[in-house]
């Protein structure tokens, strides 16, 4: 029988986000199963929250600061912790967990954590916007995190952005990143955040693939023109108030390298500013609608693509 898979979830803690009041910054691994059961989801895909310990959490809830604390690594406990509550509650290996990682800070030390998790993790994930670390970095200072990947063939997940005022994760700056390792198999998350033009650039690359994670709350938000979902002229065309066809729509780009993710719980997100709320039900009830030849293709094919290497494609 298939596998179906769910390729972007977080299990962990942010401490910063909670001293914020931003929401949600937690999530158990036996959350994340029991959302996996209730939907009959065999495998996630599971990594850390985003603003590792290693940086003053009261500085970036007091002042927005992001600041590296002394004789600390990115993500130097999280990485291991998450490893260790998989072991603990994830009887039936379900989760696959990616460790995270920061593009140029402390690369020499991020490495030598890393090559002792080599047999304990499924992959490699990145969230540069939040810890202000540039994606670009990964062609210089941080190069040889991407070398790495290549040589124990690991996969990479990176979060994108196209909000202007984003320095650290652009799209254009995450294909650059994709093309200049070809040998890397990249996901690109947020659905390249419904831009056209960049859709159809992944789609000509054969080491890219795209994941949907928190399609509700980009839909909600392309449906009211936020700035964090491309502008209207590079836009997908699409019926942003049918999530389904949405994801029908890119999928008809994209093929077996558009893949089903929740990004539990960061399908929901409460700020300063945003303030959208969704469920795992609710995402997983969008995939529920789609055709069962798309929900194939996003939930096995393409995640087992991605993670694997098969070159299967429609």
């Amino acid at each position: 029988m298939a596998l179906r898979y769910d390729v972007h979830t977080h299990v962990g803690l942010d401490f910063g986000f909670f001293l914020r009041g931003w929401w949600p910054y937690a999530c158990t691994t036996q959350e994340l199963l029991a959302h996996m059961d209730a939907h009959h989801i065999d495998r996630a895909v599971c990594f850390p929250f985003t603003l590792p310990s290693a940086f003053d959490a009261q500085a970036f809830a007091a002042r927005g600061r992001i600041e590296l604390l002394s004789g600390r690594v990115p993500f130097d406990r999280e990485n291991g912790l998450l490893i260790q509550e998989v072991r603990r509650i994830d009887a039936d290996r379900r989760l696959m967990p990616l460790a995270m990682f920061d593009p140029q800070r402390e690369v020499e030390g991020q490495l030598r954590i890393l090559r002792a998790l080599v047999e304990d993790i499924a992959g490699l994930k990145v969230q540069s916007t939040t810890i202000e670390s540039p994606i670009r970095a990964l062609r210089t200072d941080g190069r040889e995190l991407m070398a790495m990947a290549e040589q124990l063939d690991l996969p990479v997940l990176m979060h994108t952005a196209v909000l202007p005022g984003d320095r650290w994760a652009q799209v254009a700056d995450c294909l650059e990143v994709a093309g200049a390792f070809p040998k890397v198999r990249f996901n690109l998350a947020h659905s390249l955040r419904f831009h056209a033009g960049f859709l159809c650039q992944a789609s000509a690359m054969d080491n890219v693939w795209v994941d949907c994670a928190a399609h509700l709350a980009h839909c909600e938000l392309a449906r009211a023109d936020g700035p964090v979902i491309a502008a209207k002229g590079d836009r997908l065309d699409a019926d942003y108030s049918r999530p389904a066809r949405v994801l029908e729509a890119v999928h008809a780009i994209l093929g077996d390298r558009y893949m089903w993710g929740s990004d539990n719980p960061f399908m929901s997100w409460c700020d300063d500013r945003i303030r959208v709320i969704h469920s795992y039900d609710d995402e997983a009830a969008v995939l529920a609608e789609l055709p069962e030849p798309v929900r194939a293709s996003m939930c096995t094919t393409g995640p087992e693509g991605w993670l694997t290497g098969r070159k299967d494609r429609q």
